[in-house]
């Protein structure tokens, strides 16, 4: 679902860079497989390194792991290029088989197994409800006062409303059950984790596992709690304990350097059809270094974030690459800091921050190099193409932002009595379009009195945790389509709000919406939200990003991919031609 993108140099926070040829690179050599493959390794480009193998905690949420598990972990559905739902039957069926209550019968496959011969069943099942339904709580308190979940995890957005599955250890059919109609009920499953993985590190059988849940034993899922929630985050070049990794998919990890690649090779007992390549090298190569490693080789398959460089490099290579181009559902925006004594808890200072961002300039300079149809971004819960677009836009934003009031600006600052305050911008790095945005914003908003600091980092992990490291955040959002995943990043106190940011009526519109499934009243409900967004500056949106996907004409099977799941996440259909 929403997930915490670009925050670093990829495309849901990121840092590594290439480096010389290795064996692993893209293909000298050939070799037999179960997936019939005979051109040696495919390899593409990744400009973060992997640190999860949990998807789904909070930690581990986001592209950079995405990117290798899209290939490790199957489900009930994937994203589409476009971002539509495809089902995956060799997975399972699943079909809804009431109304009123809502309530969706899931069908495992039976020849559906884990990398290590374990059957996928609702034990699967039964630990992510568990996980994600935020059903059992601690009796210990965070520092926002509210109490800790047992389960560390972004949202519970549509788990919060499905009942506890009734179903027993080895079951291959299992209910949900809603409390109320989900708008996204189709995907509200993510990719399992191996329920006996965790159950045998927390000391028990997966009978124990299922019994624990079943009886909300908070003692016995204590130890459960403790792995689920760390156990499979890993420091770059682990050594890997396949034990704890089994694969659902079509690849299983299997060798990791640290700062140059994660190799996935065809898992040899995978129910589904045999990936078309068996060996996918995944390197770790910054964004300024794609293009040329594609050039030179060392690299199948790109899909850098567009700046202006990237484009003219690519067309001076001419046939040597093939080019794929299409609008993202990632959107670039300037989050900021309203923690209780930030400098922008002060919505007058939000205000004037607003005034003084030149975004039209950032879109023409930036952005139309790529993407001559591009445009500023005035919303945060619909894209520029969406149909209701213009008609949201039209009720809740009001035009003030849209060109720079360096005046205006400058009185909000003077009046608070802050002119030449420092504001710390912070975006990921080697990054050179935010360089160049950062910049813009210096050149503008310092003639109003603010001293912008840019402040790139290499590493800001799964998500902005330290607040205190910044004053605004420029990334992006790595979006789907899902139209309720936004709720983890506006209602108060949710895992994707660590600003400190809480309206009432913008959570009241979040929990109608999450049971709503009129189509009109939901367009009413974002409109509510948007407006209370703008009202209070939550954010300043920019930009859809555009896509650029470049490959080895070599390679077939290579499709640019709008929604979060990147350029990886068909790999398993790519093919080496010569």
């Amino acid at each position: 679902m929403a997930v915490f993108a670009v925050l670093t140099a990829g495309a849901l926070a990121l840092s590594a860079c290439g480096g010389d040829d290795d064996n692993n690179g893209s293909g000298s050599g050939e070799t037999e497989s179960p997936g019939g493959s005979s051109g040696g390794p495919i390899t593409v480009a990744s400009d973060a390194e992997f640190t999860s193998y949990n998807l789904n905690s909070e930690t581990g949420n986001g592209t950079w792991n995405t990117f290798v598990m899209n290939g490790v972990v199957d489900g009930w559905w994937d994203f589409g290029p476009q971002g539509e739902i495809i089902r995956n039957e060799a997975f399972g069926t699943y079909e809804v088989t009431s109304e009123d209550p809502l309530t969706v019968h899931y069908t495992f496959a039976e020849n559906a197994t884990w990398s290590d011969g374990t059957p996928i069943d609702c034990d699967d099942a039964l630990l992510e409800w568990a996980t994600q339904s935020g059903q059992y709580i601690t009796d210990q308190v965070g520092e926002d006062g509210q109490p800790i979940p047992l389960f560390a995890v972004p949202g519970t957005t549509g788990y919060d409303l499905v009942a506890k599955p009734e179903c027993q250890p080895g079951d291959k059919e299992f209910d949900f059950v809603y409390s109320e109609p989900f708008a996204d009920w189709e995907v509200v499953t993510s990719g399992y984790l191996p329920a006996h993985v965790v159950a045998e590190q927390a000391g028990m059988t997966p009978e124990d596992l299922v019994a624990a849940i079943q009886n909300d034993d908070m003692a016995a899922l204590a130890p459960v709690a403790e792995f689920w929630n760390s156990g499979w985050d890993m420091e770059p070049g682990a050594l890997l304990d396949q034990a704890l990794i089994p694969s659902s998919g079509p690849y299983v990890i299997d060798s990791w350097e640290a700062g140059q690649s994660l190799t996935l090779v065809a898992n040899e007992n995978y129910y589904g059809d045999p990936p078309a390549t068996d060996t996918i090298v995944i390197r770790f190569i910054q964004q300024d270094q794609q293009v040329q490693a594609l050039a030179n080789g060392e690299v199948d398959v790109i899909a850098p974030q567009v700046n202006v460089d990237l484009v003219a490099s690519l067309e001076q290579l001419g046939d040597q690459v093939t080019v794929i181009t299409g609008d993202e559902m990632t959107w670039e925006h300037l989050d900021f800091n309203q923690t209780e004594g930030a400098l922008f808890s002060d919505p007058n200072l939000r205000q004037a921050f607003a005034m003084c961002v030149p975004r039209q300039q950032i879109v023409d300079n930036l952005i139309k190099p790529a993407n001559p149809e591009a445009v500023v971004m005035n919303l945060r819960e619909f894209f520029p193409w969406d149909p209701e677009y213009d008609q949201v836009v039209g009720e809740a934003y009001g035009g003030e932002y849209d060109e720079p009031d360096i005046e205006g600006a400058a009185a909000l600052i003077e009046a608070a009595g802050l002119t030449g305050t420092q504001v710390r911008i912070l975006r990921s790095d080697p990054n050179p379009r935010r360089a160049d945005t950062v910049a813009a914003i210096k050149a503008s908003c310092d003639q109003a009195g603010f001293e912008i600091i840019d402040t790139p980092t290499q590493d800001l992990g799964a998500g902005i945790v330290d607040v205190t490291s910044y004053d605004v955040a420029l990334f992006a959002w790595a979006g789907s389509g899902v139209m309720t995943s936004g709720a983890s990043l506006y209602r108060t106190n949710e895992g994707q709000n660590p600003y400190g940011y809480s309206n009432a009526t913008v959570d009241e519109a979040w929990t109608e919406l999450i049971v709503t499934v009129d189509e009109a009243r939901q367009t009413e409900l974002l409109t509510t939200i948007e407006t209370e967004l703008w009202n209070d500056l939550f954010s300043i949106p920019l930009y859809a990003h555009p896509g650029v996907t470049a490959h080895n004409p070599a390679i077939e099977g290579v499709q640019q991919n709008a929604a979060q799941t990147q350029v990886s996440f068909n790999m398993e259909e790519w093919t080496r031609t010569s």
